[in-house]
């Protein structure tokens, strides 16, 4: 499944925009909220998988907030004897103080993904979100057009994005 929509080019300035305001999170004590657009979320990640940071097998990303939902188009590489287009449509919620990631619907290529291994990869997507988000209690996650909104608690040591 293709997305709907041309891919947005990635930018190193939403990129930043997005690490920087994530930083200010980190100098701050208390209460937190932040919003991020897709445009900067799919900048970011992008960026990271053309570093080679961590291990994530994938390119070609894209990223969309709907009304309630993100969409994830990515192409997976090395996990197969050829890239394997993807698609992902996932709510956002909090659980136990951390972002979690809950699977409506996956397919590889034109297949649609069977129910039990949606659910691992929903648990993946989340435990690599947790690992994230060290220092932050989550309260609550908004998606909106556009857009995610998470607000909670800074908790302690925020680690560096890279």
């Amino acid at each position: 499944m293709s997305p709907p929509v041309a891919a947005v080019p990635p930018s190193k300035e939403l990129a930043a925009e997005m690490r920087e305001r994530v930083m200010e999170i980190k100098s701050q004590e208390g209460p937190f909220v932040l919003e991020i657009s897709d445009q900067e979320l799919t900048s970011y990640v992008v960026g990271l998988l053309q570093s080679g940071a961590g291990e994530f097998p994938a390119k070609d990303m894209q990223i969309t907030f709907g009304d309630g939902y993100v969409d994830i188009w990515a192409t997976f590489v090395e996990i197969a004897p050829t890239d394997v287009p993807t698609y992902i449509r996932a709510t956002l919620g909090a659980q136990d103080g951390e972002m979690a990631f809950y699977l409506t619907e996956a397919n590889v290529g034109r297949f649609p993904v069977p129910g039990a291994m949606r659910e691992t990869i929903a648990q993946s997507l989340s435990e690599t979100l947790a690992e994230l988000q060290l220092g932050l209690y989550v309260d609550d996650v908004q998606v909106q057009p556009g857009k995610a909104i998470i607000s909670g608690q800074v908790t302690g040591e925020i680690p560096d994005l890279p």
